[in-house]
């Protein structure tokens, strides 16, 4: 099995313009590649080489994959709000008509990988594309890490995560990006059950493909080109790690949503999973 996490650039003005990433786990957690596409065939082209040879894959999008809203938000970024989880933003409006995840979607159908609300849990041959939000996966992570074991006694779960500082990797200054990305791999690095380190990649952040994350220096000195490559990096690799959680059935996960009307798959330990069932059905949104 392999387990792909999608850093998409999926936004008006850099969709098919700016390079989205592709990041490949095994079945240990260990990254084993990741390339870089810009185009939604060249996108489903890389995915379909990741699988090729493989018992199946499940793959995790990093943006939302259905707006069935005109305008505002969908359900599950308000539900999501209410947490102090980042959500994205969308409607159809901002896209004036077809998204480009959507486009890639259509792409993905086409070589065998096919749009799910619930991939399986250690099910082998599924080929499924699901959506996933890495700013609220390294939330969860980094709440699992300091918040939880020190939660306060009243149980308040959003509290807590409002405590926490927010994920801001594509903004700011250099000096506060580079210092976002750093803390952000720390959290990967010491991520029980993901490997960053693997023989077979490269330390050279210019590298066409197979980048070792845990070896760049993150400095200010690097361009914002520079750092929106790592960007998408860390984005791919968290994106990768909650289809690879979920998909082990250990630690926790959660769906909540649907498809067509937007859903996303989140890590979630067991208070926190019952946090989100509790909006989830104050909402009437379903969730698995």
């Amino acid at each position: 099995m392999r387990f792909v996490g999608c850093s998409l650039a999926w936004r008006p003005g850099e969709a098919g313009e700016r390079a989205s990433c592709l990041v490949v786990l095994d079945e240990r957690g260990s990254i084993v590649a990741n390339s870089f596409a810009t185009g939604a065939r060249e996108l489903a082209e890389a995915t379909r080489r990741h699988a090729e040879g493989r018992r199946g894959l499940v793959m995790g999008v990093d943006a939302p994959l259905s707006v069935p809203n005109e305008r505002g938000t969908r359900r599950i970024e308000r539900i999501l709000s209410k947490l102090a989880l980042p959500a994205y933003s969308a409607s159809r409006k901002m896209f004036g008509g077809e998204s480009f995840a959507e486009e890639v979607l259509a792409v993905l159908e086409g070589v065998g990988v096919e749009w799910s609300d619930y991939p399986f849990r250690r099910v082998r041959d599924q080929q499924t594309v699901t959506e996933v939000d890495s700013a609220a996966t390294l939330k969860v992570l980094l709440f699992e890490r300091e918040a939880l074991p020190g939660r306060r006694e009243d149980g308040d779960l959003a509290g807590a995560l409002r405590k926490l500082p927010e994920p801001k990797l594509r903004k700011g200054n250099k000096e506060a990006r580079a210092a976002a990305l750093k803390s952000a791999v720390d959290v990967l690095w010491n991520t029980p059950g993901l490997r960053l380190r693997t023989g077979n990649l490269s330390a050279e952040l210019s590298a066409e493909e197979n980048v070792d994350l845990s070896k760049i220096d993150i400095a200010p000195s690097l361009s914002h080109a520079e750092l929106d490559r790592v960007t998408s990096l860390v984005e791919g690799t968290l994106a990768a790690y909650t289809v690879h959680r979920h998909w082990r059935g250990r630690d926790g996960s959660i769906v909540a949503g649907t498809g067509y009307e937007g859903s996303v798959l989140l890590p979630a330990p067991e208070a926190l999973r019952e946090r989100i069932a509790e909006e989830c059905r104050a909402a009437g949104v379903p969730y698995v």
